[in-house]
Order: structure tokens, then C-alpha cells, then sequence
């Protein structure tokens, strides 16, 4: 199987693609969890999410996306086959945005109930999520580029966590998310690239809009390491460090189908926040600033 990330066909020789390893087994044992997170940068965690919850709002994403005409209804609408057309440009799109990420079901996903109970035993005490939740509907030829998140949430503590969800099953022919491996650990790239704030360093800045690259086999030839991926299934999650570099696969569905995820990120309750991505209407990146990276 050829597999591309942004039109770009990939290394998938076996020293320099593979499988993302699992830490499951450790889910009850903080300490072997921090150690695997300082190992390999992030940890893939098998139906420790409520399935049931996860496609409950998988379910309120997709009426809500088939009220402006981009689900296909001739298909039940949670297949979230994509129908060729939208009417985003028709309405409000930010405040569309807003009620795709505010929903009830989405929150109770990603603020309640398994997500905060991992994150309080893995770092230790009271956690407070960023309050923006971005979610992710990628169409079929979408993907994002080689990353750092610290670029775009750098300004409070850096032992914050962003925690990959699948809103339903996520193949990797549907654009699933890969960790270039110990790229964590590149100090080159911690003191250059990861020291970029996006709002900041907008202007001249040798970058894409935050991306380190477009090309994950640029990436991968400069710094080593093997692109790592899986499929993944409603339950699992994927949690990494804000200097783990990550991108996805291109959607590459061949049902058209909509790729559902979400990214919500975790700290100490004690440790300082980013102002842009607190509050009731957080004010996210600025006017002049470039948009997140889309996952």
C-alpha cells in the first residue's frame, strides 16, 4: 500500500515507517506512563474512552454538519459520507465553528468523565483542560503538515499535553495522525523552530503558517527517526508532548468519508494557562496571526 501525507508519497521501508507502540498496559501506573511519555514522546492508550460517548458525539458533529448539506442523508448520517457541497458560505462560519466545538455531547467527551480521570492520575493532581476544543472534519484529500503544538500554545506551562481523539474509527486510509519518532528529544529543534509563537512570529518567519515543513519526508531525512501510525478504533486516544512532532496521512477514504477528531489539551490546574485559549469565548490566535493547523 502507498501511503502520502499532503500529496507527498512516503518512506514506508521499515527504518523509516512503523507502528506506534501501545502503552495500555500501563494505563494504572502513573509513574511507568511518565517514564514510556519521556521515552517515546507520547502514548497510545486502546478503549479507555467510553465508546458510547464517543459516538454520541460523533452523532451531534454529524446532524450538525448534515443541517448545512455536508453529510450524505442517503447513508446513515454518522457514516458522515461527505455529499460534495456545503453551505458554510451561507452562514455565520465562526459561529458554526463554535457550536460544532461547544456542543454537549462533544464536552462531555473531552472535559468529563475518562479523559480528566486519566489526566489527574498521569500528571498528579487537579487538571484544567484548555477550554478551546478543536475539532477536526477532514475531507477526503485532507492532511496536515509536520508540526510542533508548542507554536501555538506556548505562552503557559510547557508540560501541557494534547490529547488525540477519533470521533469514531480511524483507519489510516481515512488521514490518521503519525508521531516522527523521538523527535521529542531533537534539541536542534526545540531551540529553533520550537521556540516560534505563531502570533508572534508571523511576519518573515521561514515557516508554513506553523508547520514546520509540508513534507514529512523532508522532516524525516533531517532528523532521523521513523514516521509512526495506526488504526484507530472509538475508545482509543493518543496523548503527546507539546515537542512531539506529529502530522496526519491524507484522507485518502475511498466511501468519501469525513474524517472526525478532536484535539483538547491538559495541564496542572496549579501551572499558568495560555490566555488565548481560556474563557467562555477564548481568544484564540490573533487577527494577523495564521489559523491552527488543521489535524
Amino acid at each position: 500500500m502507498t501511503w502520502t501525507s499532503n500529496g507527498i508519497e512516503l518512506d514506508t521501508r521499515p527504518e523509516a515507517f512503523g507502528e506506534l507502540r501501545e502503552a495500555t498496559e500501563l494505563i494504572d501506573d502513573p509513574e511507568a506512563l511518565r517514564r514510556r511519555m519521556a521515552e517515546d514522546g507520547y502514548l497510545l492508550l486502546r478503549g479507555v474512552l467510553d465508546r458510547d460517548v464517543v459516538l454520541a458525539a460523533r452523532r451531534e458533529l454529524c446532524e450538525k454538519m448534515a443541517a448545512v448539506g455536508e453529510i450524505d442523508t442517503r447513508r446513515p448520517v454518522t457514516d458522515a459520507i461527505f455529499s460534495g457541497s456545503t453551505a458554510r458560505k451561507d452562514i455565520d462560519v465562526q459561529a458554526f465553528r463554535k457550536d460544532l466545538r461547544t456542543g454537549q455531547a462533544v464536552r462531555a467527551l473531552v472535559h468529563e468523565g475518562n479523559v480528566i480521570r486519566f489526566h489527574e492520575r498521569f500528571l498528579g493532581g487537579e487538571v484544567r483542560p484548555l477550554d478551546y476544543i478543536w475539532i477536526r472534519t477532514v475531507r477526503v484529500g485532507g492532511a496536515t503538515g509536520p508540526h510542533y503544538d508548542v507554536v501555538y500554545m506556548g505562552r503557559g506551562t510547557h508540560n501541557l499535553y494534547t490529547t488525540w481523539i477519533p470521533i469514531g474509527d480511524v483507519p489510516r486510509i481515512e488521514g490518521s495522525l503519525m508521531i516522527l519518532e523521538n523527535s521529542h528529544k531533537v534539541e536542534e529543534l526545540r531551540n529553533t523552530y520550537g521556540r516560534m509563537d505563531v502570533d508572534r512570529d508571523h511576519e518573515n518567519n521561514p515557516y508554513h503558517g506553523g508547520w514546520f515543513s509540508k513534507s514529512p519526508v523532508e522532516v524525516r531525512e533531517k532528523f532521523g527517526g521513523r514516521w509512526l501510525t495506526a488504526d484507530f478504533q472509538a475508545g482509543d486516544m493518543l496523548v503527546f508532548t507539546m515537542f512531539t512532532m506529529h502530522c496526519s496521512l491524507d484522507n485518502r477514504s475511498p466511501e468519501n468519508r469525513i474524517r472526525l477528531t478532536s484535539d483538547t489539551r491538559y495541564q496542572l490546574a496549579s501551572e499558568p494557562m495560555d490566555e488565548r485559549w481560556v474563557g467562555e469565548n477564548p481568544i484564540a490566535h490573533s487577527v494577523k496571526g495564521p489559523v491552527a493547523a488543521k489535524r
